[in-house]
């Protein structure tokens, strides 16, 4: 068991206790994280909230709370670690976990193709970058950086 202050970013974790104060524990609680629920650390960075996904939403916790959250490692979801679909290499080939855009950005990319379970390829990068070119049911989509930051994958 760690403190989710002193996990890696987007390593599946499961949420185990909160050793804190009873009333930040209560507010998790009613937020909906419960032992055994799925949470992935997006953000760590210094002198701002550590930014944590669990059950498709996105929250920020301040690292005073972060040190009371208590994880253990989910070596099942982890034997393949969980990158963002611009972290993926050109050629290469990737499964969609999961995604940290909501609301209508969310629904659009899965409009287009990207669900859940989907095998993709990273066909290629712009000259400079931006937009990439993946393959995805049999065609070709460009999506931007930004957009393909979004999408959590997996390499295959």
């Amino acid at each position: 068991m760690k403190k989710l202050k002193d996990c890696q970013i987007n390593k599946v974790y499961q949420f185990v206790a909160f050793n804190g104060q009873e009333s930040h524990g209560k507010h998790l609680k009613n937020l909906g994280l419960l032992p055994g629920t799925e949470i992935v650390l997006l953000s760590n960075k210094k002198n701002q909230p550590f930014i944590v996904l669990f059950k498709g939403t996105k929250i920020g916790i301040d690292d005073t709370i972060a040190e009371f959250i208590q994880v253990s490692e989910d070596i099942e979801k982890n034997s393949a670690e969980l990158k963002t679909l611009d972290e993926i290499g050109i050629g290469k080939h990737a499964q969609v976990v999961d995604f940290t855009a909501k609301g209508a950005l969310k629904r659009r990319l899965m409009d287009m193709g990207l669900t859940k379970g989907v095998l993709v390829q990273v066909k290629q990068y712009a000259p400079l970058g931006d937009p990439i070119e993946i393959t995805v049911r049999g065609y070709e989509l460009s999506l931007r950086k930004q957009e393909a930051s979004l999408i959590l994958v997996k390499e295959v």
